[in-house]
């Protein structure tokens, strides 16, 4: 007799959830979350041994070498499977304050157009566009999971007066979100990054206080494979506690070619990154397996600013990250023979494991 393998059930499909209702706030904010989200958070760092002086008529000196902002204190890379999966998936957690939007608020145009010498309107030639699904909307992040979903902003150096890249995160702990790994610098003593809960034209879409600094970043040693490539950044502030957070799973082969998940980021060329965008209904064409990591390939639309973006499907209890924005790839066979390219999300067990890593550790 053959034993065989029961697969867990698929997430919703966009016809599933556009049947269901979205919930309201069960609860009234606690006091302390809805301070913490309305209050602003200026970090100011200062050489050691410095401190603040204060001016005749009350102003305040920064010493020499302060900067705004906080550096990263801590940074890890841990060999592959090293971090063990969990026996239970992380699960997704909404506070009860927050409504359930099942679907989000869509906004304006979703491409930046350029015109030809004529009038004609051009949509912008960029790597990574399949134009296989419904162009990239741009939304207004409110609600459960939508806020959870921000935009991460990286210096090399703390005390720069400019970030040098941009991306995409996901809260999926009280401290925790997960991007990608190559948007983290590594190799820099002095780093930092921020991230904005639901980023929205310069600000926060949950109040001025929706924004933290990261404190630390963990990855793995061989995130320069793009099955890998995925890290979880601490924050400074429990954004998880008062947003809420995704759950984190691993692909299932029977998934693929199902139209089940959803792709949201800040990619530069839809609205110069300063508003989110997604794409729905989207399906995995293939994974390939790295020990316990996965790489998906799929034909969403993901350009420079979706990395680190959630690749995620949505259960009965919430939606989960199967994987994290990495990169496009394009291989070549002989003749052209088997040519593809395909854009990835790094995922499998690794995330499941760096997602509950985050969880345990930093409460």
């Amino acid at each position: 007799m053959t034993a065989h393998h029961a697969h867990p059930a698929p997430p919703l499909t966009l016809d599933d959830l556009a049947r269901l209702d979205d919930l309201a706030a069960e609860e009234k904010a606690p006091d302390e979350v809805r301070e913490g989200l309305a209050t602003v958070r200026a970090p100011v760092t200062m050489p050691p041994g410095e401190r603040l002086r204060l001016k005749d008529g009350g102003t305040f000196i920064l010493p020499e070498g302060s900067f705004y902002g906080r550096a990263m204190t801590e940074t890890e890379l841990h060999e592959m499977g090293t971090l063990r999966a969990p026996d239970t998936p992380p699960r997704p957690h909404r506070p009860l304050w927050q409504p359930l939007l099942h679907y989000p608020r869509p906004t304006g145009p979703s491409l930046k157009m350029m015109r030809r010498i004529n009038g004609t309107a051009v949509i912008p030639l960029t790597t990574g566009v399949y134009g296989e699904y419904p162009p990239r909307q741009t939304f207004f992040p409110s609600g459960f999971p939508w806020s959870c979903i921000g935009r991460i902003f990286i210096r090399n150096d703390a005390g720069s007066p400019n970030w040098d890249a941009s991306g995409t995160a996901v809260l999926v702990g009280k401290r925790a979100v997960l991007t990608a790994a190559h948007a983290v610098p590594w190799g820099a003593p002095n780093a930092s990054i921020q991230f904005v809960a639901g980023y929205f034209d310069g600000n926060s879409s949950a109040g001025a206080g929706g924004q933290s600094w990261a404190t630390a970043a963990h990855g793995y040693a061989g995130q320069d494979v793009t099955a890998h490539d995925m890290a979880v950044l601490r924050l400074a502030d429990p954004l998880g506690d008062w947003l809420g957070g995704m759950g984190a799973r691993p692909f299932d082969d029977s998934w693929r070619g199902g139209a089940y998940w959803t792709s949201v980021g800040y990619p530069g060329d839809v609205d110069n990154g300063e508003r989110p965008s997604f794409q729905s209904s989207i399906h995995v064409i293939d994974d390939d397996e790295d020990g316990d990591a996965q790489e998906l390939e799929h034909h969403a639309d993901e350009t420079p600013g979706d990395s680190g973006g959630a690749f995620f499907g949505t259960w009965s209890d919430g939606p989960y990250a199967v994987g994290t924005v990495s990169g496009f790839e394009q291989v070549s066979g002989p003749l052209s023979i088997g040519n593809e390219d395909n854009n990835i999300s790094a995922g499998g067990n690794a995330l499941t494991g760096l997602v509950n890593f985050a969880r345990t550790t930093w409460t």
